[in-house]
């Protein structure tokens, strides 16, 4: 599993850490069932604070993408292989629904906000 914490970014450490992990399991990187390190191991390989390191992992539990037995540990939740591309359109709409308000606000039409998202991607 890598995690690369930018300490420059506006995007906070455990959305930093919660957005790689779950882009590690939608592609395949981290494997069904797969038993993740501990979160204090994580923490203190990483240097940040274990409290980060939870609520990174409460967000991955609340998208159910792992999931934790007490005094196991941490594992990547099993979804058939056809499901993950579901859960990841899923979780880009999700996304997308609580942004969007933002944009209209911004009187942006589709085609502009097309075009922003066709340049930044």
């Amino acid at each position: 599993m890598d995690i690369v914490i930018a300490d420059r970014s506006n995007v906070p450490i455990y959305a930093q850490i919660h957005l790689q992990i779950a882009s590690q399991i939608l592609d395949g990187r981290l494997s069904p069932e797969q038993l993740l390190p501990s979160i204090r191991a994580i923490a203190r390989e990483l240097g940040i604070s274990v409290i980060t390191i939870k609520k990174a992992w409460e967000l991955l539990e609340a998208d159910d993408l792992i999931y934790t037995r007490p005094g196991k540990g941490s594992f990547v939740t099993a979804h058939p292989t056809d499901s993950l591309s579901v859960k990841r359109t899923s979780l880009a709409v999700e996304r997308f629904r609580q942004e969007a308000p933002y944009y209209r606000s911004l009187a942006l039409t589709t085609d502009e906000l097309l075009a922003i998202v066709r340049q930044e991607y």
